[in-house]
C-alpha cells in the first residue's frame, strides 16, 4: 500500500559485572536525586497528544516501487512476479514504504507504540532532528540509549514532546536497517509560522537511494575504504517510487494545481549516498527552512540536500500547465557514468528524475535517452514544461565554503568570541587494512571520530543507562558537566567525504575550509588518490595522517586540518547557520559550536549507513548529574543496572541482564 501522505490532495495524516568502586558511585548518583526523581515515571497512554501504531513486518517487494501502486502494467506485484533481479528483502513499517506520516503541533506529547512483528531482527527506532528534551531515554538509539525491541513479538511506546520542523524517523539498531525500509517522515508544526503567508497547501518529498541488497551493497569490504562494495549508487526513488517513463515505472509524479503556493518539504533519507543537487525546471525555490529550523527566506535556483538534511522550500505553481522536470543529481558520482575508477565500478545514471505535475494536464512524459558513453539525456517535460522559463537565484551547497553566508537563520544566535571548552575531533580509516576475503566484516579499515584513533565501540549496557560509569571501557564518549559553549574542530584526515548528525541539539557552524573550492573540488578527483608526500609541499604543508598504520592505498589517509593562526580569519560569529547535519569534505575541516543544555547521552555521527558499522561514531554525556531517571519500560542488556535504579552497590552488581548483542553495531 501506499502512505496516504504520498496520494494526491492533503499531504499529511491527521491522527562486565560492575566493579565495587562502580557500584558505590551509580549508588551514590542515585542517592543524591530527590526520592520523586528516582521512581521511574508512570506512563500514562491517556497523556498523549498524539498517538501512533507502527507494525514491523518483513516483506518481499520490488525496489524499485516496494508498496506504491500505480495501475495497470504499474500496479504492485506479487513477490513470485516480481523479477529475481528487482526482489528484495525488506522490513517495512505498517506495510509502506516510505512509511506513515508522523506528524503534530509543536510541543504536543507524541506517544508512538513499536510493534516488532519481524521475524529474526531487534529494533530501535530514532527521531530524526527531534531533541528529546526532558525525554533522553526516547531518542532510540542501540547501545546509546536502549536495548533492541525483540523480534516477534516485542513492543515498546516511545514518548517525547515535539519540535518543530521537518524531519524524519529511522532504524537504529544497525544502519543497514533503515535501508531495508525502515524509514518515514515526520512533520511537527509550529503554533504560529511566520512563513505561512507564503503558501496554501504542502507536499513531502522524501528522497532516498535503493539498493536490491543493501546488506550486501552498503559494505565496503575491498572497495575503496569508506565506500560501498557494489558502486557509488545503484537507483534513487522519489517518495518510494524510481521511474523511466515505462509503463511499469512510471515517472514519480508530484501533484499540484496552477495558482497555489506551495511548501515543498525535501527530505534527504539516503543511506550511502552523500547527497542530491535538487533543480525544478522553470520553477525557483524559496528556502524557509534547514533541518527544521526557520531561516530568513532566499530565493534559490539550485540545493544541495545531503543525506539526513531537510530543506523547505516554497514553489508556486505560476506557471502554465504541463509537466516540469524535477531533478536530483548525485554529483560526486557523475565522472562514473562513463568510466569506472579503482575499485570503484561505473554507475548507470548519477540522475533520477520526476516531474511537477499540473492538474488538468494529462499528457505523459517520454523516456530518457541513453548518451553513447554512458549517462542518460534527460525527458522532455510537457505542456509549459516543455519550453519551461529560466530560474533565477544562486545554487546553495554547503559543500562550498562560500555558501555558509547565504542563509540566515530567522531567529539570530550570536556565539560568544570564546567557547567554555574546545575538542578536537579528528575522522579517519585506522589500520589494519582489508588485504583478504578470510577478514571478517567490520574488523579491517575500521573509521574513527574522536580526540584520538578509537572507533565506536558499542557499551555492554547502554550508555544513557549507566552515565558512562559501568560496562563502557573503550567506548569513545566525552562527558560534558561544567561547559555551556562546546565548540568542536573536525579534521577530515581521509579521502571520503561524509555527512556528520547529532542527536539532541543544533549546533551553530562557525568556521568551514575552502579546499572544496581549490584543490580538492570536484574537478580534482586526483585529490582523492593524492599521497601525503606530494600534498604536503603542493597543497597543505600541515598536512597529517589519520592512523599513521594504515597504508593503502599509497599514504592517501591524511588530512589537511585546521590551523587556527591561518584560519581563524573565516570565522563567523555573527548568527551562524544552526544545523543538526553537516558535510564534511575529504581531506577538510569544519568548526562547529553547540550550547550543553539537553541533559542526555547524544550520538554524534557519520549517518553514510556503510560507516556506522564500521566505527564511525561517538557520543556526548551532556550533564550526568542533571539527567532524568530513566524509565523502567525501556529495554536494557548486559552486566549493569540502569543508575536510577541502583539503589545499592549490591543491587547494581547482581541485577540479570541478557545476554550481550554484537559490538560493531549501532
Amino acid at each position: 500500500m501506499s502512505p496516504r501522505w504520498l496520494r494526491r490532495g492533503r499531504p499529511w495524516l491527521v491522527p562486565q559485572p560492575a566493579t565495587p568502586a562502580v557500584a558505590v558511585a551509580m549508588a551514590l548518583v542515585a542517592q543524591m536525586l530527590p526520592a520523586a526523581a528516582r521512581e521511574d515515571a508512570v506512563f500514562d497512554p491517556s497523556s498523549c497528544d498524539r498517538r501512533y501504531t507502527f507494525d514491523l513486518r518483513d516483506w518481499v517487494v520490488d525496489y524499485l516501487r516496494p508498496t506504491v501502486s500505480l495501475g495497470g502494467k504499474a500496479d504492485r506485484k506479487l513477490p513470485f512476479d516480481i523479477p529475481l533481479a528487482n526482489k528484495k528483502a525488506a522490513l517495512l513499517v505498517n506495510g509502506s514504504y516510505p512509511g506513515p506520516l508522523v506528524e503534530a503541533l509543536e510541543g504536543e506529547l507524541v506517544c508512538v507504540t513499536v510493534l516488532n512483528n519481524l521475524l529474526a531482527e531487534a529494533v530501535a527506532i530514532h527521531w530524526h532532528g527531534l531533541h528529546m528534551r526532558g525525554y533522553p531515554s526516547m531518542d532510540g538509539v542501540y547501545g546509546v540509549t536502549q536495548a533492541g525491541i525483540s523480534a516477534q513479538g516485542g513492543s515498546f511506546t516511545y514518548r517525547f514532546r515535539a519540535n518543530t520542523g521537518t524531519h524524519f524517523y529511522h532504524a537504529h539498531m544497525q544502519a543497514l536497517q533503515a535501508d531495508r525500509g525502515l524509514k518515514g517522515p515526520i512533520v511537527v508544526r509550529a503554533r504560529n509560522d511566520p512563513h505561512g503567508a507564503m503558501y496554501q497547501d504542502e507536499r513531502i518529498i522524501a528522497l532516498s537511494d535503493e539498493w536490491p541488497n543493501p546488506d550486501v551493497c552498503l559494505r565496503a569490504e575491498g572497495a575503496q575504504p569508506g565506500n560501498p562494495v557494489c558502486k557509488e549508487i545503484e537507483k534513487a526513488t522519489w517518495n518510494g517510487v524510481w521511474g523511466d517513463g515505462s509503463e511499469a515505472y512510471p515517472w514519480p509524479m508530484v501533484h499540484v494545481e496552477q495558482g497555489k503556493c506551495y511548501r515543498l518539504r525535501f527530505i534527504g533519507m539516503m543511506g550511502q549516498t552523500q547527497n542530491f543537487q535538487i533543480e525544478i525546471a522553470g520553477h525557483n525555490m524559496t528556502l524557509i527552512a534547514v533541518d527544521g529550523e526557520d531561516v530568513k527566506p532566499v530565493r534559490l535556483s539550485k540545493i544541495n540536500l545531503h543525506a539526513g538534511e531537510r530543506a523547505d522550500v516554497v514553489v508556486c505553481a505560476d506557471q502554465d500547465p504541463g509537466n516540469y522536470l524535477m531533478t536530483a543529481t548525485y554529483d560526486l558520482a557523475c565522472f562514473l557514468e562513463t568510466a569506472p575508477a579503482p575499485h570503484m565500478p561505473k554507475v548507470d545514471s548519477c540522475k533520477f528524475w520526476a516531474f511537477l505535475s499540473y492538474a488538468g494536464h494529462d499528457e505523459q512524459p517520454g523516456r530518457a535517452t541513453r548518451k553513447l558513453l554512458g549517462g542518460y539525456e534527460p525527458p522532455r517535460g510537457t505542456g509549459g514544461g516543455g519550453k519551461p522559463r529560466p530560474v533565477d537565484g544562486p545554487a546553495w551547497d554547503t559543500n562550498l565554503q562560500s555558501s555558509w553566508n547565504l542563509v540566515k537563520n530567522l531567529q539570530p544566535v550570536t556565539e560568544p568570541e570564546k567557547a567554555d571548552v574546545t575538542y578536537v575531533l579528528d575522522v579517519g580509516v585506522a589500520g589494519p587494512s582489508f588485504d583478504n576475503a578470510s577478514q571478517p566484516y567490520a574488523t579491517t579499515d575500521r573509521m574513527f571520530m574522536f580526540t584520538e584513533v578509537r572507533p565506536w565501540r558499542k557499551p555492554s549496557t547502554p550508555l544513557l543507562h549507566t552515565k558512562g560509569l559501568c560496562g563502557a571501557d573503550g567506548v569513545p564518549f566525552i562527558t560534558v558537566g561544567n561547559a555551556t559553549v562546546v565548540e568542536l574542530v573536525i579534521n577530515n584526515l581521509s579521502p571520503t567525504a561524509h555527512v556528520l548528525h547529532m542527536h539532541g541539539m543544533r549546533f551553530s557552524v562557525v568556521n568551514y575550509a575552502s579546499y572544496s573550492e581549490s584543490w580538492c573540488s570536484n574537478a580534482h578527483f586526483e585529490c582523492f588518490f593524492l599521497p601525503l608526500a606530494v600534498a604536503k609541499p603542493l597543497h597543505c604543508p600541515n598536512a597529517r595522517a589519520g592512523d599513521p598504520g594504515t597504508k593503502f592505498p599509497y599514504d592517501a589517509y591524511w588530512g589537511c586540518p585546521y590551523d587556527a593562526a591561518r584560519d581563524i580569519k573565516t570565522q563567523n560569529l555573527q548568527n551562524p547557520l544552526q544545523k543538526d547535519m553537516i558535510s564534511l569534505w575529504r581531506r577538510s575541516w569544519a568548526v562547529i559550536r553547540f550550547r550543553a543544555d539537553n541533559p542526555g547521552t547524544w550520538l554524534f555521527h557519520c549517518h553514510m549507513e556503510q560507516h556506522i558499522p564500521t566505527g564511525q561514531i561517538m557520543a556526548f554525556n551532556i550533564h550526568p548529574e542533571r539527567q532524568p531517571p530513566v524509565p523502567e519500560d525501556v529495554p536494557t542488556e548486559g552486566p549493569c543496572s540502569k543508575w536510577s535504579e541502583a539503589t545499592s552497590p549490591a543491587q547494581l552488581a547482581s541485577r540479570a541482564r541478557p545476554p550481550k548483542r554484537p559490538t560493531n553495531f549501532v
